[in-house]
């Protein structure tokens, strides 16, 4: 008999690690968001599209390498050959790296197709885990139940899977061992083209750490210019709670100086606060896995951040359980 197994998170190792074990296991996805692929996410105004998470992403595993080339055949992901520095002082010296991918035409594009045959609930808060003797039952922020899983795979932030797993979590300790980062998105439309001498800009600021013209991405709306600023993460971490008005001005000023003209003059301003993004402190392990209690936690956080470690982290997951379907 297959066995029931219920994933909380639709990101991308939550994603991964279903298509993994969807001919394995009866699978069943659920995600407290509106939609699918976590921080691969875009903000929507108008005529202005912002990737206010994830800005892009590298290959550098062969098995990701492979995932990312079929993306790319099916016509979902692009590479982003964009004019990429870093500013040191008032120079800017090159961002040299590995080739920069991004899916389109926006990052939320990808997740979409992944999620093509999933059985997946959206707007869907777990709030408890509760076992009897065999199997698990998941409690929602609604009040509804859903019963009758053999194994629970955590796919969300090392800190909400704290919250979610039992003490006796074989991995609770490496868990609490992960430092995530808070991340303030500031999003700028112009009513006007602006060419900058940059498409992405890596900063040693106290308050902002990076800002990219995701108009310069492959297949976005070139008819105007769009720009994300994501603030630097232990000042991120300081004001993570700190009034959102004060945040966006100081992101704003901070941001004019770099770029030479008055960022608060745009006609569309929006801040996101991710509480839950970049990763300084990490176990990396593939997955955390406690067969005998059916638990499994899993997340870009296991091995350091990006998209590509929560794609390999998924599919660890997936792979502590596949033979034992």
């Amino acid at each position: 008999m297959m066995k029931n197994i219920a994933i909380i998170g639709a990101g991308v190792s939550g994603l991964t690690a279903a298509h993994a074990l969807k001919y394995k296991a009866h699978v069943k996805l659920f995600d407290k968001s509106r939609g699918v692929g976590g921080r691969m996410s875009t903000r929507y105004a108008g005529a202005y599209e912002f990737d206010h998470g994830a800005q892009f992403f590298t290959a550098r595993d062969s098995r990701f390498q492979k995932v990312v080339e079929l993306a790319i055949d099916q016509g979902v992901v692009a590479p982003w050959h964009g004019r990429a520095f870093y500013k040191k002082g008032t120079a800017l010296e090159v961002d040299i790296g590995s080739d920069r991918f991004a899916a389109v035409p926006r990052m939320n594009s990808w997740p979409k197709v992944m999620a093509k045959g999933l059985d997946i609930s959206l707007g869907a808060r777990v709030s408890k885990l509760t076992r009897d003797d065999k199997q698990w039952e998941l409690h929602f922020e609604d009040g509804g139940i859903q019963a009758g899983f053999d194994h629970i795979i955590c796919a969300v932030p090392s800190v909400q899977a704290i919250e979610l797993l039992p003490d006796n979590f074989s991995g609770m300790e490496a868990l609490k061992s992960v430092q995530m980062d808070a991340c303030f998105a500031l999003m700028i439309g112009f009513d006007q083209l602006h060419d900058f001498g940059w498409d992405s800009l890596r900063v040693n600021d106290d308050v902002n750490a990076w800002l990219a013209v995701n108009s310069s991405k492959p297949e976005r709306n070139k008819d105007v210019t769009t720009l994300m600023i994501h603030s630097a993460p232990q000042w991120s971490n300081l004001h993570a709670d700190a009034d959102r008005e004060w945040v966006q001005a100081q992101m704003e000023r901070s941001a004019s100086e770099i770029c030479g003209i008055d960022i608060s003059a745009a006609p569309h301003r929006a801040l996101h606060r991710w509480l839950y993004s970049s990763v300084s402190a990490s176990p990396q392990k593939g997955a955390l896995h406690a067969q005998a209690l059916g638990l499994t936690a899993c997340g870009d956080w296991c091995l350091g951040g990006r998209v590509e470690g929560a794609y390999l982290s998924g599919l660890a997951a997936a792979d502590a359980l596949i033979s034992q379907c």
